[in-house]
């Protein structure tokens, strides 16, 4: 997950590449179609004409974004290294003593002026306006915020710093703490520093610490008692910061707990919060809130977290920081597990002449390093515990190479008390015309991602200490709105499927759909629901054997569903609302809701209830319908 700092090659890679393809790399043998123009631009022929690679560049890329700081005489200067850059920032001093800490900001903003700007302390904060006493104390940190000459807000920093004037950059946690992986006797803290520092988490009278010097820290805490409650402590440089975190409960517990679920998190329309860089802030950070209003263990996010589909490994890291902005003083107390949605890819646009074309749009390339998947990695701390990749499987057209994108930290599994959660990536190496350029249509789960789902299916189901399973999927095995012409149905037709290196794979959709959901429901006893998040409402469906699954006049193969199990959809976390449209199953649908929305669900036992929430006003969307 290092990603603030990246060197030699493969930065340079980043910012000169852009979109197009990577000096010197190869096409996958997995895409078809596909050639290289001879200036680096991808191209393909379609329909009788050349599509090519547009080489658009993200605008906002992280490090560069977070420009360079340094202490002067009054202040803090920001320099954005963006000559011409005219703007606005916003900041305030961070209430590090709050118990959720966020930044009280200023009544007027300041000129950034040809990316230039003085973050002015010394005339700012004097009597009634000190209200954090950084005057009298000499150290701090600011918040600050970037907006372009339009106001929309681009990204949000943190800059520590002491002294009483002149004033000097100390150095800073830029983004975290994040409580990720947590288990009954130990958790995986994350956390970025600006400068390369070795840092120390101190925890029950015991300390962690890094290897080496790093902007990235990520620290696995060892040693601790289930279901407890202790304070971790990082020290870095001069200063500290501290936070509670409870364990998890320990494995055979029947405990009870309640965790949170709602994904679809990306920017809308609006304004101000609502379009924070590329996510939803307003939005995502109030479904955290009724969640801890709720005491939820942890939360569950399951894809389209940011606008995304970025055409740079940088740009979606700076959308990843402001998400997870949105949900940093929650964060550093219980974990957030994040699962990969469409708009997680990187991608590249082809694009001819005719403007009434569509064009077609292809993974970054090498997966290895650019595509969506190893930007995920990158960014996100999940149990990696998935399968490899699509590589290996009696499909791969290069066995010696890298031909698919990788399955780490995007397909995972998590246990907490007696359940079991599964995330699935619904959206792999994605593609959406995959006969005309290779790749993985919607929805549609490939051979080792469902090899893996089956070996883990068994794995759980003979384990005695769970109870329930959940599994995780972006694109609902059953939509409800505009998602009916993809996700795993496909208007109902089976002739969706995967391309790889010009053949198309032996399973359509709705065949692969079916499998999934002999796996699941068939083939055991222990699974309860799945938890989508493609549609962006809240919807909650009960599926049993009677419920027709076809489209009329489907003539393929079709299978019997041996118990009742559900599909609750909470694509609640803050873009624009999808309404319900009409499907074999549409009429069974309850409590259809706009974002924003949380559902949190308890387990007591043997016994399971679901509750759902509006966020913002905490009005009841369903209480208390006991699954289990």
């Amino acid at each position: 997950m290092k990603y603030i700092f990246l060197t030699g090659g493969l930065l340079a890679l980043l910012l000169s590449a852009h979109a197009q393809i990577a000096p010197g790399a190869e096409i996958p043998a997995s895409l078809n179609h596909l050639s290289d123009d001879g200036n680096g631009r991808l191209t393909v022929q379609s329909g009788g004409h050349t599509f090519t690679d547009a080489a658009t560049k993200d605008l906002y890329q992280l490090p560069a974004i977070m420009g360079e700081l340094a202490g002067a005489a009054t202040g803090i200067e920001l320099d954005l290294n963006r000559p011409g850059f005219n703007g606005t920032i916003a900041y305030g001093p961070l209430d590090e003593l709050a118990e959720y800490p966020a930044v009280a900001f200023l009544p007027r903003d300041v000129r950034i002026r040809d990316g230039k700007a003085l973050l002015e302390i010394k005339k700012t904060f004097t009597r009634a306006t000190d209200y954090f006493h950084l005057a009298d104390r000499g150290k701090g940190i600011l918040g600050y915020r970037l907006l372009d000459s339009t106001g929309r807000i681009i990204y949000e920093g943190r800059v520590a710093f002491e002294g009483k004037g002149p004033y000097r950059v100390v150095p800073t946690l830029i983004q975290g703490p994040m409580v990720n992986v947590m288990q009954p006797t130990g958790f995986i803290l994350s956390y970025e520093t600006r400068e390369p520092i070795k840092t120390i988490v101190t925890i029950d009278d015991r300390t962690f610490s890094d290897d080496q010097q790093d902007t990235h820290h990520e620290i696995t805490i060892t040693g601790l008692k289930p279901a407890t409650q202790y304070t971790y402590t990082i020290a870095y440089g001069d200063r500290t910061e501290s936070h509670q975190i409870v364990t998890a409960p320990a494995e055979g517990s029947r405990q009870p707990f309640t965790f949170a679920f709602a994904s679809a998190n990306r920017a809308t329309t609006g304004g101000g919060e609502r379009d924070f860089g590329g996510t939803n802030y307003q939005h995502t950070r109030a479904v955290m809130a009724a969640a801890m209003q709720h005491n939820a263990a942890f939360l569950q996010c399951t894809g389209d977290i940011t606008t995304g589909a970025n055409t740079s490994v940088g740009g979606h890291l700076m959308e990843y920081a402001n998400f997870k902005r949105a949900l940093e003083p929650f964060w550093c107390k219980i974990p957030v597990y994040v699962g990969f949605g469409d708009h997680e890819a990187n991608k590249t646009t082809l694009h001819d002449d005719e403007p009434n074309n569509k064009g077609y749009s292809v993974e970054l390339f090498p997966y290895s390093e650019v595509s969506g998947e190893a930007t995920f990695a990158k960014a996100f701390v999940n149990p990696a515990n998935g399968p490899q990749s699509e590589d290996g499987a009696a499909y791969d057209p290069n066995p010696n190479a890298q031909d698919f994108p990788t399955y780490k930290e995007n397909v995972y599994y998590y246990t907490y008390g007696n359940i079991a959660m599964i995330v699935l990536n619904t959206e792999y190496w994605e593609s959406k015309d995959p006969a005309v350029t290779g790749g993985c249509p919607e929805g549609y789960i490939m051979d080792q991602q469902i090899k893996w789902l089956k070996e883990t299916m068994q794995r759980i189901e003979n384990d005695p200490n769970i109870d329930h399973i959940f599994v995780n999927i972006h694109g609902a095995a059953f939509p409800n709105g505009d998602h009916l012409t993809d996700a795993m149905y496909w208007s109902g037709d089976n002739t969706s499927r995967a391309v790889v290196a010009g053949t198309p794979l032996t399973k359509g959709a709705i065949e692969r759909r079916d499998e999934i959901l002999d796996v699941c429901v068939n083939k055991s006893k222990k699974f309860l629901a799945f938890l989508s998040g493609d549609e962006h409402n809240f919807s909650f469906l009960q599926v049993t054997p009677e419920t027709p699954i076809y489209k009329e006049g489907y003539t393929g193969p079709k299978i019997r569903i041996s118990h009742r199990f559900y599909n609750i959809n909470d694509g609640g976390g803050g873009s624009a609302p999808y309404a319900l449209l009409k499907s074999p199953w549409s009429g069974s649908f309850k409590y259809l809701t706009p974002p924003p929305t949380v559902a949190l669900i308890t387990v007591k036992g043997k016994n399971v209830v679901l509750n759902a929430y509006r966020a913002e006003t905490l009005e009841p969307i369903c209480q208390d319908i006991q699954l289990r």
